[in-house]
C-alpha cells in the first residue's frame, strides 16, 4: 500500500520549502522523513534526561520543520501515499507524547501535570480514531480487493456498516499542532520561570508574568482544539445509507 499514490495538488505554502526540497535526492521520500521524526524522539528524550533543554528545543524545532517539509514534499513531488497518510500523524503524536512525558518527569514543576496528561490522552484518542478511519477507508477495501477480507477475521459487524468520508488531519488538529510546537519550543528554549515585566502597563496581570503563566491558557486552548478535532474526525464517520 506504500506505493499507492494519492494525487493532490500542491498548496501555496508548500513552495516555501522548495529551496530545500530540490536539494533532497529523489530516492528519499516523504515517508522517510516521517520515519526520521519518530527516531528523533530517542535523542530528544535523552537530551531532556541530561537536562540539555536548549539543545532539546533545537532538535524539536528541527522535527517540527520536518513535519511541514514532508507534507509539502509529498504534494510537490506527487508522492502522497496511503501509508504516508497514517505514518505522518503517527510521527506527530509519538514525538509530542515523548516530549510531554519528558516534561512530566524531568522538568521540576507539578503545575503542568493535569493539562499535559489531558493533551496526551486526547492525542492518543486522535491517533486511535485516525487509525480506525484509515483501516475502514483504505485497508478494508484493499483486503477486499485481494480477497483477504472474510467473516473469519473476527471484525465487529458494525465496522461493515460505516463509511469514512475523509481521512487526514482537520483544521482544528493542524492549529493545535502548531500551537503545541510553539508552547513546547518556548518552554524548552527558555526557563519556564522567565519573567516578562508588563505589570506596569497591564495592572490586572501578575506583577511577575512568566512563561509558565503564559503556557497555561495556551495549553487549555490546545485541549479545546483537540476536542474540536476529535469531533471533526467523528463527523467524517457515518453509517452507510441503505
Amino acid at each position: 500500500m506504500d506505493n499507492t499514490i494519492i494525487p493532490i495538488k500542491p498548496k501555496k505554502h508548500d513552495w516555501l520549502f522548495w529551496p530545500v526540497i530540490k536539494l533532497i535526492p529523489e530516492n528519499i521520500t516523504p515517508n522517510h522523513l516521517s520515519m526520521l521524526r519518530i527516531f528523533l524522539a530517542l535523542p530528544i528524550i535523552l537530551l531532556m534526561y541530561l537536562q540539555l533543554y536548549k539543545t532539546t528545543g533545537a532538535f524539536f524545532i528541527f522535527a517540527a520543520l520536518l513535519d511541514g517539509l514532508d507534507g509539502s514534499m509529498a504534494r510537490i513531488r506527487n508522492q502522497e501515499t496511503k501509508f504516508g497518510a497514517i505514518i505522518d500523524p503517527t510521527a506527530d503524536k509519538f514525538l509530542n507524547a515523548m516530549v510531554f512525558l519528558g516534561f512530566l518527569f524531568y522538568i521540576k514543576t507539578n503545575d503542568y501535570y493535569g493539562m499535559i496528561l489531558a493533551i496526551i490522552l486526547i492525542d492518543l484518542l486522535l491517533f486511535g480514531v485516525a487509525l480506525g478511519k484509515f483501516f475502514i477507508k483504505d485497508i478494508m477495501p484493499w483486503l477486499d480487493q485481494k480477497h483477504l477480507l472474510s467473516n473469519d477475521m473476527g471484525l465487529p459487524e458494525i465496522i461493515h456498516e460505516v463509511e469514512v468520508s475523509r481521512t487526514g488531519a482537520n483544521k482544528w488538529g493542524k492549529i493545535k499542532m502548531v500551537l503545541q510546537v510553539i508552547v513546547i519550543s518556548a518552554l524548552l528554549l527558555f526557563d519556564p520561570q522567565t519573567s516578562i515585566w508588563i505589570h506596569g502597563k497591564y495592572a490586572f496581570l501578575p506583577d511577575k508574568l512568566t512563561l509558565l503563566h503564559l503556557s497555561f491558557p495556551l495549553l487549555i486552548v490546545c485541549i479545546i482544539l483537540g476536542v474540536l478535532s476529535l469531533y471533526g474526525h467523528f463527523q467524517a464517520i457515518q453509517f452507510k445509507k441503505e
